[in-house]
């Protein structure tokens, strides 16, 4: 499952009052690590096209927020 903590996604589901199954946990942590890394890969073409290598809290944001608008 990567790097992403079992115990710490099935809080994020209980945090919502239903209980989590292995196989609903294992997918919601493949499903998280999809969306960071096509967050991280946006984040990285605004930092690269801002003229930086290293990207900052502000390229994250906008790539959230481009995310979010993309994903309705």
């Amino acid at each position: 499952m990567g790097e992403l903590s079992k115990l710490a996604l099935k809080r994020i589901i209980r945090d919502t009052g239903a209980r989590a199954s292995r196989g609903a946990t294992r997918e919601l942590a493949r499903s998280v690590e999809e969306i960071a890394r096509e967050i991280a890969e946006r984040s990285k073409w605004l930092a690269e096209h801002a003229g930086r290598q290293t990207v900052k809290e502000k390229d994250v944001r906008l790539a959230v927020k481009e995310w979010r608008l993309h994903s309705l």
